[in-house]
Formats: C-alpha cells, sequence, structure tokens
C-alpha cells in the first residue's frame, strides 16, 4: 500500500465517525462503499483521505 497523502489540514486518515459527520450517511452506508480504502489500526477503522476525496470527486461528476 502506498503512503496517502494529507489533506489541507494534514490527515492522512479519517475515521469513521468524521466521514458519518461530513457527509450525514450512516455507518453502514460508509462500510458498504467499496470506493473507501479501509485500514485497521488495532480495534480502529480508518478511512485514506485520498479514497475519501476520490468518491467525493466522483459524487460531484455524477451529479453536474
Amino acid at each position: 500500500m502506498n503512503i496517502p497523502h494529507p489533506d489541507s489540514q494534514g490527515r492522512r486518515f479519517l475515521r469513521i465517525e468524521d466521514i458519518m459527520h461530513e457527509t450525514c450517511l450512516s455507518r453502514a452506508t460508509v462500510y458498504r462503499n467499496t470506493m473507501l480504502e479501509r485500514v485497521k489500526v488495532g480495534s480502529r477503522t480508518l478511512i485514506t483521505v485520498e479514497s475519501y476525496e476520490k468518491w467525493l470527486a466522483s459524487l460531484r461528476q455524477s451529479a453536474a
């Protein structure tokens, strides 16, 4: 796995809760999304910022 690039706040990974808060999606919907690259760190599941940004871009593109 490549080391993901940081976002504007310097984060390389997002918590599931962060994505749920930003998108108003349920935990199940976030987990079902196959475009989001997951990384397990102990018991935590993190999402790479890069995959999250690509997913948002694809949503914007399909909405246009």
